[in-house]
């Protein structure tokens, strides 16, 4: 029986590729112990910041296909070379999918984590309670106990994991007309149940069903909100595209609604208008760039990275103006 390196180059090459691109199934709504599958979100208090009627996938999240890379070196260079091609044709990113049913519920699974870059730091920075000689002469004699004097253990190591692209597929499924009748929430909670999501995985890690705080940063260089729309439902089922969220009408929502809802609920995380806002800032400050898709066809991009970068040097600049 031939090896694997036996094989063609040609043929290794697919196998690569298959393997950086390998996705789970997509769930399908109502299946078979369809309710079995997932953890709902139904305490009171969620209502508040957006995630009430949110739900997680109970499996496992997948793995990575960054053991391949450890298994030989050829294997690894030839390995990095196809996840280069895949990455030039847009084809690498880590996938959620999103199941908004009667945009009262969202269902939320992970499709594929193909890899992503931690990088390690150790910050040394001087101790805020004892002088920096002491804080010098105790760091010659003793290791972590008397850094515990500041504010967590100061020489431990931090480590920041990077999603390069984190794409989530939002497929709208249902009725207009169910919406309120099911979920008794805020009009606009498809966007907030996907911030939801998002800040979950940023605060603890890809495993949803974790309540413990990640211990390391996780950033989002660019996050990908692509509106799917069912390709069985003719154009005169969906409603208009400004038909507005809190009123309630037989059709399915028009995916511009959703794209419209996805891109102003940035504008309420910045103007922190209401608990909501200042509850979700931390996307902001972890995320460089959104782009809203609509059947993957690019509709708006917000560079939140720069916008940020921006407030903070106006900010700066007055506060000098001003005598801070």
């Amino acid at each position: 029986m031939p090896q694997f390196l036996d094989l063609p180059r040609e043929i290794r090459d697919m196998i690569y590729i298959a393997i950086i691109t390998a996705e789970r199934p997509r769930p399908i709504l109502g299946e078979a112990h369809w309710l079995f599958r997932f953890r709902k979100v139904f305490e009171s208090s969620a209502s508040s910041y957006g995630e009430y009627g949110c739900a997680y996938a109970l499996e496992q999240k997948p793995t990575t296909c960054a053991n391949f890379l450890r298994c030989s070196r050829q294997i690894y260079a030839e390995m990095s070379e196809a996840i280069r091609i895949a990455r030039r044709k847009g084809r690498v990113s880590v996938k959620l999918d999103c199941v908004a049913e009667d945009e009262s519920f969202h269902y939320f699974t992970w499709l594929a984590i193909p890899f992503v870059k931690t990088s390690v730091s150790v910050d040394e920075p001087k101790s805020r309670i004892i002088p920096g000689w002491a804080d010098r002469m105790m760091e010659k004699y003793l290791t972590c106990p008397h850094r515990m004097l500041s504010s967590g253990c100061l020489s431990c190591p931090s480590s920041t994991t990077l999603i390069e692209k984190l794409w989530v597929d939002i497929r709208l499924i249902g009725d207009r007309s169910a919406k309120w009748i099911r979920n008794n929430n805020r009009p606009d909670r498809t966007s907030w149940a996907v911030c939801a999501a998002v800040k979950r995985l940023l605060l603890h890690g890809p495993d949803f069903q974790s309540i413990k705080d990640s211990r390391n940063t996780i950033e989002v260089d660019e996050l990908i909100l692509n509106v799917v729309t069912p390709s069985n439902v003719p154009n005169e089922n969906y409603l208009a595209e400004d038909f507005p969220t809190d009123m309630t009408s037989d059709g399915l929502v028009h995916p511009r609604t959703v794209a419209k809802e996805l891109v102003d609920v940035w504008n309420k995380i910045w103007g922190a208008a209401d608990f909501r806002g200042g509850f979700y800032y931390i996307l902001i400050e972890r995320i460089k760039r959104v782009r809203v898709c609509i059947n993957e066809e690019t509709w708006r991009v917000r560079e939140l990275r720069l916008e940020l970068e921006r407030g903070q040097a106006e900010r700066r600049r007055i506060a000098a103006r001003a005598g801070w």
